[in-house]
Order: structure tokens, then sequence, then C-alpha cells
């Protein structure tokens, strides 16, 4: 299973920032097109079953990539690659904790007037770029780390 653990943080963030990508380009400019109120409506349907395959992709990205940063203790430039991708995972893991996930139970819960409901999607959406981007980050260092620690054995 060590062996195979660089591959499922590779993939696992790849998986990831391709699921955000969907998320931002496809629901994301979606929900904009709405009305605040019928938005909120249909997000209370729609983020559930988002929910489940982002946390089954983002687990295992997380719990590898931790793995790896201890794995690779003597190793000081595979671990320093490592490390930054988790600092990623952990920056987009703040932000979703933060912002995201209350606002997405106030949205589902019509907590919003349509003018507070409409700024909120908007800052949503920003921030929701904003971790993208360090997803993005984390699956470029992940793949960093493995190819220098291809080079080593070589």
């Amino acid at each position: 299973m060590k062996k195979g653990l660089p591959y499922i943080a590779i993939i696992c963030t790849s998986a990831f920032i391709g699921n955000l990508l969907v998320i931002g380009l496809g629901f994301g400019m979606y929900w904009q097109t709405l009305e605040p109120l019928e938005f909120m409506r249909q997000f209370g349907i729609q983020f559930p079953l988002l929910l489940a395959p982002t946390m089954g992709i983002l687990l295992p990205a997380i719990l590898s990539t931790v793995a790896m940063v201890i794995n690779t203790k003597g190793q000081p430039t595979i671990r320093k690659n490592w490390i930054i991708a988790l600092i990623c995972l952990m920056i987009t893991c703040s932000i979703t904790t933060i912002y995201h996930l209350p606002t997405n139970f106030s949205f589902m819960n019509m907590e919003y007037t349509a003018e507070v409901a409409a700024s909120k999607l908007n800052l949503w959406i920003v921030l929701h770029w904003v971790r993208s981007f360090f997803v993005l980050i984390a699956a470029i260092y992940s793949v960093k780390a493995f190819k220098i620690s291809l080079s080593e054995m070589n």
C-alpha cells in the first residue's frame, strides 16, 4: 500500500480539481443565472448530491498526502513538496469550513433575503476559485514530489 500512496494522492487531488471545475463552471455559473430565491431552493436539492462525491475524492487526497508527508521523513526535498501540497489542501479545507459550509447551510435553509443571497453567492464563487487555485497547486506539487522521488530512485 505504501507504494500506492503517491498515486492515490496525485489521482485524488487531480480528481478534486476536476470536481471543483465542474462545480464552478457548471453549477456556479448556472446558479448565478437564477433568481436568488430560486437559486436557494435549487441549492437545497443540489448541494447534498455534490457533497458525497466531493468528500469521496477529498478525503483520500488529504489522507494519502498526510501519509506521504510522514513517509518521506528523511527525504527533505521530496517531503517539502508533499508539505506544500498538504498546506494547499488545508487552505482549501479552511476556506470551505469557514465560509462555504456555513453559507451552504444558510442557502439550504433559505435564511437570506434575495439581495443577501445574491451577494453571498458572488463571494461564494470568488472563494470557490481561490480554493480551486490552491487545489491545483496541491496537484502540481504532488506530481513534483513524485517525479523527484522517481529520479532519486534511479
